[in-house]
């Protein structure tokens, strides 16, 4: 743990089995036995529990049998023997957080998390018990925008590490027939050295400018036609809403959505949000959940399957819309946007793309959007006449 008391959060940014997890969990021992309110924050339920409380090098595994928590999986928490309290979130689930306080915080791999930015404001904003309130934060490096926010802040302090430095640890095999793949590789210097790479490799919008195309909100015109696309997630569905401009053939995210309740719950909702909306056309999900596309018209909201069926026509589609500049995001979109500057293609141990997305489950909204978008074929680039005059004509 780093000296003195200068620091609130405590970067610890390595390569794949550099020991993150068993330094977090050593780090909880020491603080749980001074400060009652020591919480926990994985990527996922599962990984809460299978890596950071029940993992070989978690939790439970580094403390004494008198020492040891008492494992509440279904009220999310550990009871330790002195009487103090760990509660364990999920980044998946970021509303849970809000209102929630800490007095310490252990989040694991930050840079994998669904809603990166959401959960880690809400953890952030409950970091506020006792009289100097800490976390530790253990990840494998992605540049991420809310990594590169708490490496710049000035009460982070950085940690550092490679694969390497732990190999008396780990088996032969895994360095004579994993690692050594890896070594020089762009892939290796991030999940092996431990480097922040300056931009994620193969990045599937590549042609998207943020710089251009991020926009402050504007109030939408009532006409303007609207079109919704629907991810149908395992659990709760992502859905994205898009105005069209008459006069230049823009499209504007401005709405997201991600619910969890149930198919009727989320049609009310949808209706609700949507009133007096001129939608012409709702599209989601791959042509194998015409099930679940039958569910919501029965429900009383159609959603028609998309007339493009494969993910890589889809994205080629959506992406000649962001060379032409034609779709914008409202700035306040931050799930949106995280997730459109994070969505890359996978590549394999030589560095070539293997056709899919890397950690595609992960990736709703972006789903969503190309379900919708690439219904859509781009128009001619837009005149001035078209951008400025008609407009005024029309009104």
């Amino acid at each position: 743990m780093p000296s003195g008391d200068e620091w609130k959060n405590w970067l610890i940014m390595t390569g794949r089995g550099w020991g993150k997890t068993r330094t977090g969990a050593e780090t909880v021992k020491t603080w749980i036995k001074n400060f009652r309110y020591v919480n926990l924050i994985g990527a996922t339920a599962d990984d809460a529990r299978d890596i950071m409380i029940e993992g070989e090098s978690g939790i439970l595994a580094v403390c004494s049998n008198d020492k040891r928590p008492t494992y509440k999986k279904q009220d999310r928490k550990l009871i330790w023997p002195n009487g103090a309290t760990s509660l364990i979130f999920t980044a998946d689930e970021p509303e849970r957080l809000r209102g929630k306080q800490h007095e310490k915080l252990w989040a694991d791999e930050l840079a994998s998390w669904r809603y990166a930015d959401q959960a880690w404001k809400q953890a952030n904003l409950g970091l506020r018990l006792g009289d100097k309130p800490q976390a530790v934060i253990t990840t494998t490096p992605r540049p991420i925008k809310v990594l590169n926010e708490i490496l710049r802040d000035p009460y982070t302090h950085v940690t550092r590490g490679a694969t390497y430095e732990n190999r008396d640890n780990m088996a032969l095999d895994f360095f004579t027939k994993i690692i050594s793949t890896y070594e020089g590789t762009r892939l290796g210097r991030q999940e092996i050295a431990g480097e922040m790479l300056d931009s994620l490799e193969g990045l599937v919008y590549d042609a998207f400018d943020g710089d251009t195309c991020v926009i402050p909100r504007f109030a939408i015109p009532s006409d303007w036609p609207r079109y919704v696309g629907h991810d149908f997630g395992r659990i709760n569905d992502a859905v994205v809403w898009y105005a069209q401009e008459p006069a230049t053939g823009f499209y504007y995210l401005y709405r997201t959505y991600h619910g969890g309740q149930g198919i009727t719950e989320r049609v009310e909702d949808w209706k609700e949000l949507s009133r007096d909306e001129p939608i012409r056309r709702r599209a989601g999900g791959s042509h194998q959940e015409e099930q679940i596309r039958q569910g919501y018209s029965i429900a009383g909201w159609h959603i028609t399957q998309p007339t493009e069926r494969h993910v890589e026509s889809q994205v080629l589609l959506v992406n000649e819309l962001h060379k032409k500049n034609l779709v914008y995001v409202f700035s306040d979109q931050s799930e949106y946007l995280e997730e459109k500057t994070s969505y890359a293609w996978a590549i394999d141990k030589d560095e070539n793309y293997t056709g899919k997305i890397h950690n595609e489950s992960q990736f709703h909204y972006m789903a969503a959007e190309r379900y919708i978008l690439s219904e859509f074929k781009p128009r001619p680039p837009v005149s001035k006449i078209e951008k400025e005059v008609i407009p005024i004509l029309r009104w």
